[in-house]
């Protein structure tokens, strides 16, 4: 006997006893079952209705054909030909989640027989048919059974399909209608990435080379388990400490660093001023007191004297009007006697002589400090999305000098002449992300998305020569001419591989001989005439020399002015000098084989702009891609 629940009972059996969440049933917006799903382009799916009325708000609030999806803020654009009313309906059904919501609903005590409903009857359903996914009742379902289009149909037993678990049920249901022909989806286009109908396959694919059947595309040519991985290495990062949801705590510790950094160095800079003020303050009082000493010196003689020579004029002038001759003789000698005394002192000496003062001249350091003192530091925002392109471009060039560049965002391979005109391209099925040339005939080798290298030939026309699985995803890549095998990097394994053109691995570099790890990100490769490998690491801003079997010769590393910036591509000349794309600093910097900078070859004042990938060929052209895809070639000597 089962125990009747809700079709959604977040996470709690349901009246089959099949454990099912609501993060799968329930709309997003709504928070009930899905009713006529529809899904957006990021994969979100809503009730057709509550998504009309999520858009009908959405674009009549910002006077634009575009919304967010509610779940992850996804840009979405609503198409040209929807109207009001049906902006829902421009989007996909989603028969998944339909089939789903259907199929838990059968497992109800209450479902009614479908085909009853729909003749306005009200009769409890005994039965399921898995391919009409319709309830039937037991008269409906002799009806069925015993028809010319139906009798070889798939149906159980209500009881009985409570029994079988959820995942087995869904899986059953392997008739998808063509949302065009409404023929059952048999086969899958490779080339388009498309599943079709046979209708399909006649009308709008019939050029296509690549039409298998879809159980061959699950097991074979459309690399599902390596989408699967993909997707769960991304979700580690996304949700792990490096992921997205660390991102806003990683802004906020720049900004309390920053903060910190600027209190630090303004209360030191405070500090010491204001300790080299108290000094010269303690000094200022000894240096007062002391010329206060000075002038009294040379004023109290003077005020003694005045007082004295005005005293003897006093009594001088009284006795000449009063006293008698004696009186007068009297007094001449002492009055003369104290005139001559003071009169040095009061009337040789000259006011201006008797100046005194203190004076505070600047030290020859901190005048010129004060005058060319404007700031203590610089704020920057180092935004990541400065980064858009720093994996989507490759660069080589073939000893006719054609230029060979991968374009990940388009993903395409294009050939340019050496005049810088388009002669072919290849469209890819997967994102381009390095390449290199190899051998003598100018063949090339691509890494791609999705754990594969391809190889083409581009004497003439570009043509594919081979493809080879690899056990890693690998970003940069290099071709040895004096091992003859390619060297390749991983910045989700943090490593280096020497492998073979087949695909197969020789080496894998990761640590020193202490086993301390070498890379961060790991980045680009090149391989010098000499066989050593340099890799470009962009966190920790470095360029790394190794030879074949990990031994590091050099770091570039440079301090000061000349130090690297996210560094990008890196390409060796035919005498073993280095060219490092600096992407942070918009330069392109030279060092030696050992490590030692030599000087800064191109900068922002010759035009160039976030070099990513760089190489300098054998006829000493220096050929640049930057981040926005400007193709920029220089003649170096």
């Amino acid at each position: 006997m089962f125990k009747k629940t809700d079709m959604a009972t977040n996470g709690k059996p349901l009246e089959n006893g099949h454990a099912f969440s609501d993060d799968i049933s329930l709309c997003g917006e709504c928070k009930k079952t899905f009713v006529s799903p529809r899904s957006l382009p990021c994969l979100h799916t809503f009730c057709s209705a509550c998504l009309e009325a999520y858009i009908k708000k959405s674009i009549g609030s910002n006077g634009q054909r575009f919304f967010h999806c509610p779940t992850c803020d996804m840009e979405i654009d609503v198409p040209n030909d929807a109207l009001p009313g049906q902006y829902a309906a421009s989007f996909p059904m989603d028969s998944f989640m339909e089939k789903l919501v259907e199929l838990v609903a059968a497992t109800s005590f209450d479902k009614m027989c479908d085909i009853c409903v729909r003749r306005e009857e009200k009769v409890a359903a005994q039965n399921w048919c898995m391919d009409c996914f319709d309830a039937l009742c037991d008269p409906c379902f002799k009806v069925h059974v015993h028809g010319k289009t139906t009798s070889n149909h798939v149906v159980f037993r209500s009881d009985e399909l409570r029994q079988i678990p959820l995942e087995n049920l869904m899986k059953k249901k392997n008739k998808v209608p063509c949302g065009k022909h409404n023929e059952t989806i048999t086969l899958f286009c490779v080339d388009c990435r498309e599943p079709l109908c046979v209708q399909c396959m006649a009308v709008s694919h019939r050029r296509c080379e690549n039409v298998i059947t879809v159980a061959d595309a699950m097991t074979s040519r459309t690399d599902v388990k390596d989408i699967m991985d993909r997707l769960d290495s991304l979700k580690d990062s996304v949700h792990g400490t490096n992921g997205l949801g660390e991102n806003d705590k990683i802004l906020e510790s720049s900004i309390d660093s920053a903060r910190i950094k600027i209190v630090s160095v303004c209360d030191s800079l405070i500090e010491k001023v204001r300790e080299e003020q108290d000094k010269l303050l303690r000094q200022l009082d000894d240096t007062a007191y002391k010329a206060r000493k000075i002038l009294k010196g040379r004023i109290e003689p003077r005020k003694s004297g005045s007082k004295t020579i005005q005293a003897a004029h006093e009594r001088m002038k009284i006795l000449m009007k009063y006293g008698s001759d004696v009186d007068i003789l009297l007094a001449y000698n002492q009055v003369k006697k104290q005139l001559d005394s003071c009169q040095g002192s009061v009337a040789e000496l000259d006011p201006k002589n008797m100046v005194v003062k203190v004076n505070f001249d600047l030290a020859e350091n901190v005048d010129s400090f004060m005058q060319e003192f404007k700031a203590v530091g610089n704020l920057s925002i180092d935004d990541s999305s400065d980064d858009i392109g720093l994996s989507s471009w490759g660069v080589t060039c073939t000893h006719t000098d054609d230029i060979i560049v991968t374009d990940c965002k388009n993903r395409r391979i294009q050939k340019f002449s050496k005049f810088g005109d388009l002669v072919d391209y290849v469209q890819l099925e997967d994102e381009p992300r390095d390449i290199t040339t190899i051998g003598r005939n100018d063949d090339v080798a691509i890494t791609l998305v999705g754990k594969l290298i391809i190889f083409l030939s581009t004497r003439k026309s570009m043509q594919l020569l081979k493809r080879a699985k690899t056990e890693r995803q690998y970003d940069g890549i290099a071709f040895s001419f004096k091992d003859s095998f390619l060297v390749v990097s991983s910045i989700r394994d943090c490593l280096v591989d020497i492998i073979q053109l087949g695909g197969e691995v020789i080496r894998s570099i990761h640590s020193d001989t202490v086993g301390s790890p070498l890379f961060r990100e790991p980045r680009y490769v090149a391989v010098s005439p000499d066989g050593a490998i340099v890799v470009s690491d962009v966190e920790q801003g470095t360029v790394i020399s190794f030879d074949n079997y990990g031994r590091v010769l050099s770091q570039y590393r440079p301090e000061s002015g000349n130090g690297l910036k996210k560094p990008q591509g890196v390409s060796v000349d035919k005498i073993g000098n280095i060219f490092v794309a600096d992407n942070g600093n918009n330069r392109v910097q030279l060092c030696t084989n050992d490590g030692v900078f030599q000087r800064n070859v191109l900068g922002h004042e010759s035009g160039l702009d976030k070099p990513v990938a760089i190489e300098v060929s054998s006829s000493n052209r220096m050929i640049i891609v930057q981040n926005d895809g400007m193709v920029k070639v220089f003649s170096y000597s």
